[in-house]
């Protein structure tokens, strides 16, 4: 399959080069923004993240797209080694990731410390947490809206940067000058060292029957990043684009030990000989993405964006198991694999040719192919006469067409007094069951004055795809799985209120409040690790959600400094009947979070930054036992809260400047965890000699040391 997806981009890309070769070159050109969200004064729940922003530099010296959005108010990381986002009370699986308008499925390498974004590819992102403009949806809580760097139409440049846990290099130019341009990123991680502490928190084998008995883990993780700018005329641009992402993660057990053989290599009945184990547990997951864009001026007030890809997100877990006998072996390997793949096209609109109405209207239309817990299992025998392999496979695959409308209307009532009000609707197909969903969207905006702007908006979301965890495990995994008769779309909805004052160019405040409610959402029942192939849809029970809460940003802007303090109160709730018969707060119910940003400018070459986290422990489900409690897991569910958890990560950045060579260096010595809080990572339940549950908390980061060094060229 990679092998298919890789030819074809080389083909893609051939076709763009010899394209651009043959054509004229352009004396001028004028190249417009094509982000008509950048016009609406109505928006709300909003954030826009640029490239500076990168610069604090969330984990061991390296910037990160999710890192810096969990910095942000409304947003938890869910526990330390998270690449994906819990936003208002929702959970990582509820959040839209896009990379230039196509989804990605899988947001994060080494187990969650970095997302899938490289940053030395990123020009912007739009985060939304409410307030969605009508032309976004297939998600309940958020999303993220990633944009990447066209390559420089006139210069070659690039950046080179290696450090403790990655190495990465990006290089950017023309193909040809004013006509077609390049933007190629790699990157490679080497985190040996991080897997093996970890993997001493998390596994604790049982060697007590083993003579010979080792340990080891393995870990790497590798992007590829390319786009290609095609300026055709003054009128059209269009882009080429892909994304292939791969980790890889295994623990390995081996062991030798004496074992009676009979008849054995001597020939004689009763001979000792040994036998040899080998255990090996791993997990593979990835994306790949192939896009094109076609951005054309329809006229001076009307814009069109049309988007066509393909995107695939799988995950693999697998398990084998060789033992080998002094002439005899068997060898076992069994894989549980989740993939989703989409061919897709996205159609957009923005128009102001209607005065004080500016409009946005479009049409996208996606075909899924979900494989959800597809099982594959192999076995082979050999020994002294016949070897025999036997191959098995169970699953079901099911395809499920989606289709959306949608139109928007930004309207300008008064000078001061804005509203924005949308409609989008979602059909989705699965086996034997068709879904019709109405998403209204309102917003209404009152800038009495330049400085200060009160907003409120309502929304609704439905999402009709579900994601899963590796039920009971802490390793790193999930699966997609589309609505059925049995489990329906997600439904939420969303009211958001802020106001925000800005006195001067230094000075940012942001107060909002929300509300959110979630309808079917799914839970596992089952006491398996994942759920059974041929009969997953029945081991899941159906419930609602419920949050609220406020939000607080300041920031603060000088010659050198840059402040900011975000701040969220928040209440989350889960009610699952199956579980509990009323309301229960939900694992994530992180009641205070506060994050606080620093960047001191010391010199001109020299900058210092860092950020201090702050925030109420997750829960987790506790059993009772006892006479009196025997049989019962709890009296309800996440009755248990870890202490709190916090965290200084200090930094700071040399940087030095070659005229003559035109470049520049920078060297940057981070530390994480500076005064080495042992924040809980894994959490087991142990009995006492009283058969009583017992909390083991296990911490697995202390101080983090990093240097890393980058060039630009």
């Amino acid at each position: 399959m990679k092998r298919t997806i890789i030819t074809y981009m080389m083909l893609f890309i051939s076709c763009i080069i010899s394209s651009a070769q043959n054509h004229e070159t352009i004396d001028s050109v004028v190249v417009t923004d094509y982000r008509p969200r950048s016009d609406k004064k109505t928006q709300t729940s909003m954030i826009k993240i640029d490239r500076k922003d990168f610069r604090f530099k969330a984990v061991l010296g390296t910037p990160d797209v999710i890192k810096t959005l969990q910095m942000l108010p409304g947003v938890t990381p869910g526990n330390e080694m998270s690449s994906t986002i819990n936003v208002r009370g929702g959970t990582g699986n509820d959040n839209l990731y896009l990379l230039d308008n196509v989804p990605l499925y899988q947001s994060g390498h080494f187990l969650g410390l970095f997302s899938v974004f490289n940053t030395d590819m990123v020009e912007s992102v739009d985060f939304y947490k409410g307030g969605f403009p009508a032309q976004f949806g297939g998600r309940a809580s958020s999303v993220v809206d990633v944009r990447m760097k066209d390559g420089d139409m006139y210069e070659h440049k690039g950046s080179f940067s290696i450090g403790m846990t990655d190495g990465r290099f990006q290089m950017e130019g023309p193909v040809k000058e004013g006509v077609l341009s390049y933007n190629v990123a790699v990157r490679y991680g080497w985190v040996e060292a991080f897997v093996r502490p970890l993997l001493k928190a998390v596994y604790v084998p049982d060697v007590s029957y083993s003579n010979d008995y080792t340990r080891d883990g393995h870990y790497g993780f590798s992007d590829l990043n390319a786009k290609f700018t095609w300026i055709k005329s003054s009128r059209d641009k269009i882009t080429f684009n892909t994304y292939l992402g791969f980790d890889y993660m295994s623990y390995m057990d081996s062991e030798r030990y004496p074992y009676p053989v009979v008849g054995g290599s001597s020939g004689s009945s009763g001979s000792s000989g040994y036998q040899k184990s080998f255990f090996k547990d791993g997990n593979r997951w990835g994306n790949a993405l192939l896009s094109a864009v076609w951005e054309r001026d329809l006229s001076e007030k009307r814009k069109m964006k049309s988007t066509f890809y393909f995107s695939d997100g799988y995950y693999n877990a697998f398990h084998e198991n060789l033992d080998k006998y002094t002439d005899y072996k068997n060898y076992d390997l069994e894989s549980n694999i989740s993939n989703i793949a989409d061919l897709g096209v996205k159609v957009h609109i923005s128009d102001k040719t209607f005065g004080r109405h500016y409009l946005n209207y479009g049409v996208s239309a996606v075909y899924h192919l979900f494989s959800p817990l597809a099982q594959e299992h192999s076995y082979t025998q050999v020994g002294s006469v016949r070897s025999d392999e036997i191959k098995t496979s169970s699953g079901r695959h099911y395809h499920s067409p989606e289709l959306a409308l949608y139109a928007e209307d930004e309207f300008t009532i008064t000078p001061d007094l804005y509203l924005n009000a949308g409609l989008r609707y979602m059909l989705f197909l699965t086996r034997n069951k068709a879904y019709n969903a109405l998403e209204p969207r309102f917003a209404l905006s009152y800038n009495p004055d330049r400085a200060l702007s009160v907003k409120v908006s309502y929304s609704e979301m439905t999402q009709p795809v579900h994601q899963v965890e590796s039920f009971k495990s802490e390793r790193p995994g999930s699966f997609w799985m589309p609505a059925t008769a049995a489990m329906r779309p997600i439904r939420s909805r969303i009211v958001s209120a802020e106001t925000e004052w800005r006195p001067n160019h230094h000075i940012l405040l942001n107060v909002a409040g929300f509300w959110k409610g979630m309808s079917h959402l799914y839970e596992y029942t089952g006491n398996n690790v994942l759920p059974s192939p041929a009969a997953w849809e029945t081991e899941f029970t159906e419930g609602k959600g419920r949050s609220f809460g406020l939000e607080f940003y300041g920031e603060f802007q000088s010659e050198k400094w840059d402040i900011s303090t975000a701040y969220t109160l928040s209440w989350s709730q889960r009610c699952f009947k199956a579980f509990y018969s009323d309301w229960y707060r939900d694992r994530y119910d992180n009641r205070h979070n506060l994050v606080i940003n620093g960047v001191y400018k010391a010199h001109r070459f020299i900058d210092i930054y860092a950020t201090w986290t702050l925030r109420s422990g997750n829960r987790y489900t506790i059993p009772i036992y006892g006479s009196y409690y025997m049989g019962r897991e709890s009296l309800y569910p996440n009755n248990f809260q870890v202490p709190a958890y916090h965290r200084l990560d200090v930094g700071i950045d040399f940087r030095a400047v070659s005229a003559r060579k035109g470049r520049d260096y920078v060297v940057t010595f981070a530390v994480y965890n500076l005064y080495g809080r042992k924040n809980p990572f894994y959490i087991s339940i142990v009995e006492d000699v009283y058969n009583r549950p017992t909390i083991k908390m296990t911490s697995i980061f202390p101080i983090l040391p990093s240097i890393r060094y980058t060039m630009y060229f």
